[in-house]
């Protein structure tokens, strides 16, 4: 059994344990790519959030503290989630 998961002060950290939570039920697709990769266009009717693992912090925004940006793609007819996670290397 996992213990529970500190999350004070580290709102990446809660937010990214929300949506394991809030999805959990889901049919969940996962896509892992380098932050290169993020393109705003491809993601315009997405939900997209912006990370900073390391402080925790969380932006409206892509700035260069952003170490993770996080796309929620949401299929309600087919009941199918998508989260790409780009990240830095």
């Amino acid at each position: 059994m996992i213990g529970r998961v500190e999350t004070k002060g580290n709102k990446a950290i809660a937010f990214l344990l929300g949506l394991v939570y809030g999805y959990r039920g889901a049919d969940l697709q996962l896509s892992v790519k380098p932050i290169e990769d993020f393109c705003m266009e491809m993601h315009k009717d997405d939900i997209v959030y912006y990370l900073n693992r390391r402080s925790g912090e969380t932006y409206q925004e892509l700035r260069e503290e952003v170490t993770h940006v996080c796309v929620l793609r949401e299929d309600k007819i087919n009941g199918k989630v998508c989260i790409f996670i780009y990240k830095r290397k």
